[in-house]
């Protein structure tokens, strides 16, 4: 833009001159300083005077012009005005006010027509900072720019599991829940994954699900179960279903809560016969057992957990709502003739002494007679109480969904629900450590249809229970 100006400025000059040039009586074509040898030549001649005196005022002329012109900053020799395009605007040898060497070089032709310059032009001669001279190199494609520090991401804390308040049937009573195991969604989940997972047995060709089966009522109907190795145990397969309410696990009662029940099986040598320090780093090496304890538990695979997760499941697995709670919310419609008939019989034998509603169990120990003619008897109770008085008590069972879980009594020894009535009217098994209140019932007549009306009065004690398919197990 410099230069532009410069040559703005040598084209106003050039007007100028030629105007002065003009008025002292001088052509374009002539030199524009007379020499003093045209001087001496007009001497004597006509017009002499009037020579020497215009030569005078154009000397003065070109004098006031040089003065002038020293004003100004130097400049290259202008051209004739006629022929300014012969004038190299660019070459610095005749522009001293050029840009200096160093100067980058123009602005591309697609520069827009000179304006005024800026205010932040810088002053004289100071040359334009690189990044204005001349367009930026485009980016190197090889170097990809770095990326803007971004604050790192913050771990997310593990998510809080899901409270899972269980549905309860009509005619149960509030579940009971340990404080130290309250019930989740994800714990559930996780339990049923390993109440139906044969590896926690030893040779995994056994699982929870395998004696206490959901088709059969969660139990088993065979008198007692097989376990690894076809080892066959000496007690009948409880019900799971309402095992929540029982005071103590087992005919027996050796465990005294279901997280205690869960694991037995599991060591048992005649059922599982696994160890849990072997069972614990099986479960941990698989990738979704890990994942799920550390959600439930906020740890690995644990023992602990393992009983957790199983007896929450188990909690789950409940039975009400049968005719029986509806009759007795009501609706008189609910039961039979004979099962109402059935349910005034029980009532009147004093049954509910031991089978006390609403659970049908008061869940203590009684001599019933059962397997005690075996040698050895039957310890029960006194296998882990260690008192003799408990020899062959056992503990009463719950009557619910007992028409679906044949066969019957702790050693699975009587086939049908109506034997099962028969030897309990009949006051049981006699020995001499037989239970007072058995002997009692057995004092009395009881019709063979006052027993049948027993029967279809167990029955009516069979309600709604959940019976859920294997899912798929972690691999």
């Amino acid at each position: 833009m410099k230069s532009l100006k410069l040559l703005q400025w040598m084209g106003t000059g050039a007007a100028c001159l030629v105007v002065v040039m003009f008025l002292a009586g001088c052509s374009p074509d002539r030199p524009t300083t007379p020499s003093s040898k045209g001087v001496q030549e007009g001497k004597g001649k006509p017009g002499g005077k009037m020579k020497r005196d215009r030569a005078k005022t154009e000397e003065a002329k070109a004098d006031a012009t040089e003065e002038a012109t020293k004003a100004e900053p130097e400049l290259p020799p202008i051209e004739p005005a006629a022929e300014p395009a012969k004038e190299p605007a660019a070459e610095p040898a005749k522009e001293p006010m050029a840009e200096p060497a160093a100067e980058p070089a123009p602005a591309p032709p697609a520069e827009p027509a000179p304006t005024p310059e800026p205010a932040a032009e810088p002053a004289g001669d100071q040359p334009m900072p690189p990044d204005l001279a001349a367009p930026k190199p485009a980016a190197d494609a090889t170097a990809p720019a770095p990326a803007p520090d971004a604050p790192p991401t913050p771990t997310p804390p593990p998510a809080e599991p899901t409270p899972l308040q269980v549905a309860v049937p009509a005619g149960l009573p509030a579940l009971p829940i340990p404080a130290d195991n309250p019930m989740t969604a994800e714990k559930v989940e996780l339990g049923k994954l390993l109440y139906f997972d044969k590896r926690l047995s030893r040779d995994g060709t056994i699982s929870c699900a395998t004696c206490h089966d959901p088709t059969m009522a969660w139990a088993e109907h065979e008198p007692t179960s097989t376990g690894v190795d076809g080892q066959v145990g000496g007690a009948n397969a409880p019900t799971v279903i309402n095992a929540a309410y029982a005071t103590e696990q087992f005919w027996d009662g050796r465990a005294p809560k279901l997280e205690d029940q869960a694991l037995g099986p599991i060591e048992n040598p005649i059922e599982m016969a696994h160890q849990l320090t072997e069972l614990v780093p099986q479960l941990n090496a698989i990738p979704e057992y890990r994942e799920r304890f550390q959600t439930v538990f906020g740890t690995d695979v644990t023992s602990d957990g393992i009983a957790k997760a199983i007896a929450a499941f188990e909690r789950t697995v409940l039975s009400g709502n049968s005719p029986y709670d509806k009759f007795q919310a009501g609706d008189t419609s609910a039961m039979t003739e004979a099962q109402q008939r059935g349910w005034k019989v029980f009532d009147d034998l004093g049954c509910t002494a031991c089978h006390a509603p609403p659970m049908f169990s008061n869940y203590k120990y009684f001599n019933a007679g059962i397997g005690m003619a075996k040698d050895p008897p039957d310890k029960g109770r006194m296998a882990v109480t260690g008192d003799e008085g408990d020899l062959g008590k056992i503990r009463v069972p719950s009557l619910r969904e007992v028409a679906n879980t044949a066969p019957y009594f702790h050693d699975g020894s009587v086939a049908t629900l109506e034997e099962a009535v028969a030897v309990m009217v009949g006051g049981g098994i006699d020995n001499p450590k037989l239970s007072p209140v058995l002997k009692g019932i057995g004092g009395k007549t009881v019709s063979d249809q006052e027993k049948a009306d027993l029967v279809e009065f167990l029955k009516a004690l069979s309600g709604e229970y959940p019976v859920i398919e294997p899912p798929a197990l972690p691999e």
